[in-house]
């Protein structure tokens, strides 16, 4: 069999599919997926551009002061406690984080989804800080987590501290 027989038969074999039986050519096929494929993005797009966007609150100099000074207790305390001042770094960093205006959320993953729309260094900080305290954590790994969580609460007051 030449190679131009070959190419022949499947050819054929090809021609012969069930849509190509049922009266489809391929390139409408195509065509239909391609189409498919538009009409899906184009959902998807209008789907991410209905979601309210947050309405974000700067934290005034005093309260942010009060922060800080809060957040350097729980560095003290690391010593002595490191799995309660972790514990605690996590809850001031959500406490500020609602006073911002950014939602109250359970999952770890959709806060830092948030957090990473208005500064993604600071949602990388704060997957970081969550990633560590999922894991059994030793001394190193907390005061990783302690550090990241410091991370994210610099960033979020910069404007209010002046740093």
């Amino acid at each position: 069999m030449t190679v131009l027989a070959a190419l022949v038969g499947a050819a054929s074999i090809v021609e012969a599919t069930p849509l190509a039986l049922a009266g489809f050519h391929t390139r409408f096929v195509l065509a239909g997926v391609a189409a498919l494929a538009l009409v899906v993005g184009a959902v998807v797009i209008i789907v991410r551009r209905r979601r309210p966007a947050l309405e974000l609150r700067k934290l005034d100099a005093a309260a942010a002061r009060r922060y800080v000074e809060s957040f350097a207790g729980v560095e003290r305390d690391f010593e002595a406690r490191p799995e309660v001042a972790a514990a605690q770094a996590r809850g001031i960093v959500e406490e500020v984080l609602r006073r911002m205006g950014f939602p109250d959320r359970v999952d770890a993953a959709q806060k830092a989804r948030d957090q990473g729309a208005h500064d993604r260094a600071a949602a990388a900080a704060l997957e970081a800080a969550d990633r560590a305290l999922r894991q059994d954590a030793d001394r190193e790994t907390l005061r990783g987590a302690l550090t990241s969580y410091r991370e994210v609460l610099d960033r979020l007051l910069e404007d209010a501290t002046g740093r």
